[in-house]
């Protein structure tokens, strides 16, 4: 398995990104999200409420989580209440196509499943924004080549169908967040460090957990976490962690529609 990866084709991705395709809003207006699916592209405005506090039960409800293929492409956003209704069915988004997904604040919270995204990824999601997005959602977004933003400037640049610089959903970031956003994903980041193409300024596992209450908010992938090339796994009390380094995780990615990028 090491010689594989270690010939596996990694690049990172270009300095400019193109996401073509559809900007689904998800409203708090029911009939707006399924105006939306049927085709028709809305001039969304501040005015119009998006759906805060989604959580990812809603992205993807617990009965959806037994898939664990491109199958889950059929079901983002089943669980989505807007109003009293529950606007998105079965293989709604995926045949809409959709490559950006805008929502309000708290997007992902919840427990920390790593379908949501993928099933948003495989349904041709590629780009998330929101007005806040949860941590561990976003890391899992992260993990899976999905880009995320809290700049609604973006979504213009998205309808004009323009370059957007990868800087963009990459600065702020720390070292090792940055390098995954770079290479498209977790898994092709530790195949690019396993070959020797990314050199960290400070070997995983040296730092130091941060203590405390409010440091423990503030802990992530950067003070987290060990990778050995030789055992090709993570150690790690991160769920999202284990899953992404695993082999079979990216040949389920594989599956899916990767982000169209040039």
């Amino acid at each position: 398995m090491l010689a594989a990866l270690r010939s596996r084709r990694v690049e990172k991705l270009p300095d400019q990104v193109m996401l073509r395709g559809r900007i689904l809003f998800l409203t708090e207006d029911a009939a707006l999200v399924r105006r939306q699916l049927d085709g028709h592209d809305i001039d969304w405005q501040p005015a119009t409420k998006l759906r805060d506090n989604i959580s990812t039960d809603e992205i993807t409800p617990a009965y959806i989580c037994y898939y664990y293929d491109g199958t889950l492409g059929d079901f983002p956003y089943l669980g989505l209440k807007c109003g009293d209704e529950f606007p998105i069915t079965r293989g709604a988004v995926k045949r809409a196509g959709f490559v950006a997904s805008v929502s309000g604040q708290r997007r992902g919270k919840g427990s920390s499943r790593e379908q949501s995204p993928y099933a948003e990824m495989c349904a041709g999601i590629k780009l998330v924004v929101a007005q806040s997005i949860e941590r561990i959602y976003r890391e899992n977004c992260q993990n899976l080549g999905v880009l995320t933003t809290t700049d609604f400037s973006i979504i213009d640049s998205v309808r004009r169908g323009e370059a957007i610089p990868l800087s963009a959903f990459t600065a702020g970031e720390g070292e090792i967040t940055r390098g995954i956003i770079e290479y498209g994903g977790l898994f092709n980041f530790n195949v690019a460090r396993l070959q020797g193409k990314v050199v960290l300024s400070s070997p995983i596992g040296s730092w130091t957990r941060p203590r405390g209450r409010s440091a423990s908010r503030r802990s992530s992938r950067e003070t987290k976490g060990s990778w050995s090339p030789m055992s090709g796994s993570a150690t790690s009390t991160s769920r999202p962690w284990r899953q992404s380094f695993s082999s079979s995780s990216w040949d389920r990615t594989r599956r899916c529609t990767t982000p169209a990028r040039s």
